[in-house]
């Protein structure tokens, strides 16, 4: 498999048809059954066009990088999981299919000979040999990388004694004794991927993601996860024991990574696995790919043509960013950070160094607490920082994956805590692109009122095309009436946002629970969905809806699910007659959901109700024009009933 994973033009050997699952599925028929023969009959007519048309198809069979998170979204808004071993298997596919085009004939070659290597991706400790040594051979094909993914864990026990034995098998060198553990050279790995990204002098996209699961072998073994190598755990668990941490890069093999910061790269992206020892899933902080981050966090002022920067399962820098600082970052103009685990105040930090960014997507795995406001860089909190990005953020996306919240916050009122909110989001003046938890429009404390709805559309800019809203209420056990109610409100939201101008939205999406849809509520939920698609359809907006996103915590617990299988739980023939039975009180329990936000349990205040203004004007006329207070905070507060608090 070595032979097809670095490209070789046509004079490659024939592709290697071992299995690319360990079930043997329909992923390895579709990426190593059908002969590359017949897909030359298939490319054979094309040889009479033009170069000028040729080019353009062969560019387009190159194949995609491996995605950097493992998570994707069917078209039927269920999301799936890729495990390393299917990400690998679609790239082969789409090479076979870019090989089998070369070898229709030597014209055909020539075209397609350099795209051949555009997209490479290194799958074991062979292909990594194999593609450095023919580097090193054959110097013509160092400009034509790309686009470079690493699969392998370099710094791994297998992984490392598989090099040493496939080097002396490549170059015919004399292997080591099997007793002479001691002599190996456990940065042999990372010093084979560094000679490989110095010498791509065009390399644009580097793809750090060792596999949580060991991609399967040629023979039928039982897969282990390939462990980081003793000697660097050691050292790495040293560092991290020191009472006052020295700098990441006093650690023995750290000055194997720097190699990146003097390339070329506009587009890193590293994906933190986790390990598996002693036949027990360990955390992903003494893991190299981990490091690996840190190491770039650290020292991202040296990366001067990087433009974007994505890391899944990330802490952004634990072991070097003390103190919130960051140096300038204009040149970074997409951050994207899945299943970050940093506070309110690093993202402040990295928002305000990378004053140019167009993109900023963050999916958070921790919450934010009251104590971090304390250590926000310059005091300005997340909704400050996004104010400097008003000029060129095209595309926001902050989802709190669990429960709490991004934002802090803060201890001012300890009884009555603010509802802190990114208010800032309706003067991103540039912004296109938009996705948000609901607690990042309309606040912390997690409460709807009965007119958010209607206030969804000041709460976007005119420039919005599309906008995603994360609705994460609760469960169905706990908290159905009050989901279904906000949810209601949201799809009365969608309606303001198809009767007004602006924003004019291209689409419309909601992220909810799939239970709705098969709790007894799913008529009234399926009428009401199908009603808000209508309404959008006429005004020429796109509207759907998809399952809630995955946490990453849990990522790799999943079972790996094949794209087009059918997702969902089963639902018993007991559930179905329960379901029956229930049918008949759906009106009465629609009521209930419709009329929660009317049926307060507080006990009716008389006195205060009839000191209470009627319309936020006569509020404004009470608290007289020197108020001193912000019109959106004052606004928040009357509508939020807590008016008193100001007269």
């Amino acid at each position: 498999m070595a032979s097809t994973a670095v490209g070789d033009g046509p004079s490659f050997p024939a592709r290697d048809t071992r299995s690319t699952t360990p079930t043997q599925s329909s992923l390895a028929t579709a990426t190593a059954a059908a002969p590359l023969a017949s897909h030359a009959v298939a490319f054979s007519h094309l040889d009479q066009l033009p170069n000028e048309l040729l080019v353009p198809i062969a560019a387009g069979l190159v194949p995609s990088s491996p995605s950097t998170t493992r998570f994707f979204l069917r078209p039927d808004g269920t999301w799936g999981f890729r495990h390393a071993q299917n990400q690998w298997a679609d790239w082969l596919a789409a090479h076979n299919d870019l090989l089998a085009f070369a070898r229709t004939s030597k014209r055909m070659a020539a075209v397609a000979k350099p795209l051949l290597f555009h997209t490479l991706v290194i799958r074991d400790a062979a292909a990594l040999i194999k593609l450095n040594r023919r580097m090193h051979q054959r110097p013509e094909i160092r400009p034509w990388i790309r686009e470079l993914t690493c699969l392998v864990n370099v710094a791994g026990t297998v992984t490392i004694h598989d090099l040493e034995l496939e080097w002396a098998r490549q170059t015919g060198a004399k292997p080591r004794p099997p007793h002479s553990r001691h002599t190996v050279d456990f940065t042999i790995g990372l010093a084979l991927l560094k000679d490989i990204v110095r010498n791509a002098p065009n390399l644009r996209d580097f793809l750090l993601a060792f596999p949580d699961h060991e991609l399967p072998g040629s023979e039928p073994t039982l897969a282990t996860l390939d462990a980081l190598d003793p000697g660097i755990r050691d050292a790495m668990l040293h560092y991290t024991q020191l009472p006052n941490p020295v700098m990441l890069y006093e650690i023995p093999f750290i000055s194997d990574l720097g190699f990146l910061c003097a390339s070329k790269i506009s587009s890193l992206r590293i994906y933190c696995h986790r390990e598996q020892r002693d036949g027990e899933r360990i955390d992903r902080d003494f893991t190299l790919s981990h490091v690996f981050s840190d190491c770039v966090i650290n020292n991202l002022a040296a990366f001067s043509n990087l433009r974007t920067l994505e890391l899944c399962c990330s802490s952004f820098g634990s072991y070097t960013f003390f103190d919130h600082y960051l140096p300038p970052l204009p040149q970074v103009e997409h951050l994207r950070l899945y299943g970050s685990y940093l506070h309110e105040p690093r993202l402040v930090a990295a928002v305000l160094a990378c004053r140019n960014l167009q993109t900023l997507l963050v999916h958070f795995e921790m919450s934010s607490t009251d104590e971090d406001r304390d250590e926000l860089p310059e005091g300005k909190t997340l909704n400050d920082a996004l104010y400097g990005l008003a000029p060129t953020l095209r595309s926001l996306e902050l989802v709190n994956l669990s429960d709490g919240h991004y934002l802090t916050r803060g201890r001012e009122r300890p009884r009555k805590p603010e509802n802190h909110r990114l208010a800032c989001i309706p003067e991103l003046t540039k912004l296109e692109n938009l996705t948000l938890d609901y607690r990042g429009i309309f606040g912390t404390l997690g409460i709807l009122e009965e007119d958010d709805g209607e206030r969804l559309c000041q709460l976007l800019p005119a420039s919005l095309r599309h906008f995603t809203m994360v609705c994460e209420w609760g469960n169905e056990k706990d908290w159905k009436q009050s989901y279904l109610a906000n949810l209601d409100m949201m799809l009365y939201g969608v309606e303001c946002l198809c009767q007004t101008k602006s924003p004019r939205l291209s689409s419309i999406s909601l992220a909810i629970h799939s239970w709705p849809a098969k709790s007894r509520f799913h008529k009234r939920f399926k009428r009401e969905v199908e009603a808000a698609r209508l309404r959008c359809a006429r005004a020429g907006i796109e509207f759907r809806t998809f399952d809630l996103f995955p946490s990453y915590q849990d990522e790799d617990d999943m079972e790996s699910v094949e794209e087009g299988s059918e997702g969902g739980d089963e639902v018993g023939e007991e559930e179905f007659e329960a379901e029956e039975e229930e049918e008949e009180l759906e009106l009465e329990e629609e009521d209930e959901a419709s009329e929660y936000y009317f049926s307060g349990d507080d006990e009716p205040d008389p006195e205060r109700e009839a000191l209470r203004p009627k319309t936020f004007e006569e509020f404004l006329e009470r608290l007289g024009e020197e108020h001193g207070h912000d019109m959106d905070e004052l606004f928040f507060a009357f509508h939020e009933d807590r008016w008193d608090e100001y007269l």
